[in-house]
């Protein structure tokens, strides 16, 4: 729907339409009151975005091989009961967020 223009609600005040004048300036208001709803919304939603962005650049650990959520940390290193002699590490990763975790040799 066509909102109304200036000129319009004019003409209808001119020729004596004043009550059809005054519905289009309602249709004026409420299409205003949306386009601010709408803008607050979007402005809410940017910020957000810009809020995971941060979050996720900002984040130190690596991402799960599971869930990807940079949550990826070293829970535990100790030598490897068969090759610790030779140098070998057994660490043990574990997502904070959904709780996978793996182990690895290291050398």
């Amino acid at each position: 729907m066509a909102l109304p223009s200036v000129k319009d609600i004019v003409d209808l005040v001119k020729t004596g339409a004043t009550i059809e004048a005054q519905e289009k300036i309602m249709e004026l208001r409420r299409a205003a009151l949306d386009l601010q709803e709408e803008n607050l919304s979007l402005r809410q939603r940017i910020s957000d975005l810009e809020n995971e962005i941060r979050q996720l650049s900002s984040a130190s650990a690596e991402k799960c091989p599971k869930c990807h959520a940079p949550a990826w940390m070293l829970t535990d290193s100790k030598p490897d009961r068969i090759f610790g002699d030779l140098g070998a590490v057994m660490r043990t990763y574990t997502c904070s967020v959904c709780g996978f975790s793996e182990s690895q040799l290291r050398d």
